[in-house]
């Protein structure tokens, strides 16, 4: 590690060697949960939440659902809206990686719910058509139960795929996340692990020269001055929010995303308060922070809001696929929505008010003003 990397590196996390088996089984016990949750009848969806969660467990969601605690608030917060949303909901896992962090078990998921649109969710019009909606989630495993869970669902997405958009249009394109193009994310073999430390190093790194960051007006100098281009392959596939969309190569992350970033956010760094999770499984990473990522709203209009001068916490996951020198694809859940109730802009009201207005022209009515 160069003496500049020593100053930014993080240098507090270690990777933590771990049972190959344990974890294999700890990854399958999470997609069994997770399965059971999003598939089994309702009227046994409490005792399988019974079975699969402690009591007391933790579960922070993305606004505007945000932190509960205990299995009946999960239920009603968040999972039994959710399956009644989508009554034919499928849960497809495009990425499960595993290992330790702080002490624990920890696994990380990465796909989306597939379905029929039959419910309103969370004031969210139904359409009554398929809609995909993406799901990244951290969780804490404990004898056998989950203990802690992180769940980023992109609602904003669902909101554009129901016919509204609160916001600015996206500077990278709206599209479906892809797999991972190995189409080997779902990690079920034992990994080397070397090359799992290597990889999460790897992340690292490229973290640590996020901090090289100087403050100045993002231009191309300043911006090579934080050498991305060592830590990322050239065709790399950046995939972003909705509110922010997907990127190619690091120009169009630079443009699309980056400097739109620091323009608006140019005192961002991290706080003292470390990760959730940070883990290598063999060519896979999952980092992720709940208000890790702090920032002033001070430079330049972003989401098209101009500038509040309101302090911002974010809330982010990192889920990257890397080969044996560079990270080749990025998939970056960040609650939008919670950094724009903190600009003071309520994006589901602003959906509610155009729903409001143009109700008449949402699939589901049109459906429902033709059936009778």
């Amino acid at each position: 590690m160069t003496e500049r990397e020593d100053k930014y590196f993080t240098a507090s996390f270690q990777y933590s060697p771990i049972d190959q088996s344990a974890n294999i089984a700890n990854k399958r016990r999470v997609i069994e949960i997770m399965e059971a949750i999003s598939s089994v009848p309702l009227d046994e969806l409490p005792a399988v939440a019974a079975e699969s969660y402690h009591a007391d467990v933790a579960l922070n969601v993305t606004h505007p659902v945000n932190e509960i605690s205990g299995i009946e608030a999960g239920l009603r917060d968040l999972w039994l809206p959710l399956r009644q949303a989508l009554p034919d909901m499928e849960r497809h896992n495009h990425l499960v990686a595993g290992g330790r962090y702080l002490d624990g078990d920890w696994i990380g998921c990465m796909g989306c719910y597939l379905g029929s649109f039959q419910n309103d969710l969370l004031g969210i019009p139904a359409t009554r058509g398929v809609v995909s909606l993406r799901f990244c989630e951290g969780h804490e495993l404990r004898d056998g139960k989950i203990a802690n869970s992180y769940h980023f669902i992109d609602f904003l997405d669902l909101m554009r795929q129901s016919g509204y958009f609160p916001i600015a249009e996206s500077l990278g394109s709206e599209m479906q996340w892809l797999p991972p193009r190995t189409l080997d994310g779902v990690i079920l073999s034992p990994q080397d692990e070397e090359r799992s430390r290597q990889t999460i190093d790897s992340v690292l790194r490229m973290h640590a020269a996020l901090g090289y960051y100087s403050g100045q007006p993002p231009t191309r100098a300043v911006l090579d001055e934080m050498e991305q281009i060592k830590h990322w392959h050239p065709d790399f596939m950046w995939y972003g929010p909705a509110g922010i969309g997907t990127t190619r190569g690091l120009k169009g992350f630079e443009d699309y995303h980056q400097i739109p970033f620091l323009v608006a956010f140019p005192d961002r760094g991290g706080s003292e308060q470390p990760h959730f999770i940070r883990i290598g499984d063999g060519h896979y990473a999952v980092t992720g922070g709940w208000g890790y990522l702090r920032a002033t709203h001070s430079g330049g209009e972003l989401f098209g809001v101009p500038p509040t001068g309101k302090p911002i916490k974010m809330r982010v996951m990192d889920f990257y696929r890397c080969d044996d020198n560079t990270i080749v694809e990025n998939w970056i859940p960040i609650d939008v929505p919670h950094i724009l109730m903190q600009m003071g802009v309520d994006i589901f009201g602003r959906m509610r008010h155009q729903f409001r207005q143009h109700a008449p022209l949402t699939a589901s009515k049109w459906l429902v003003k033709n059936d009778q």
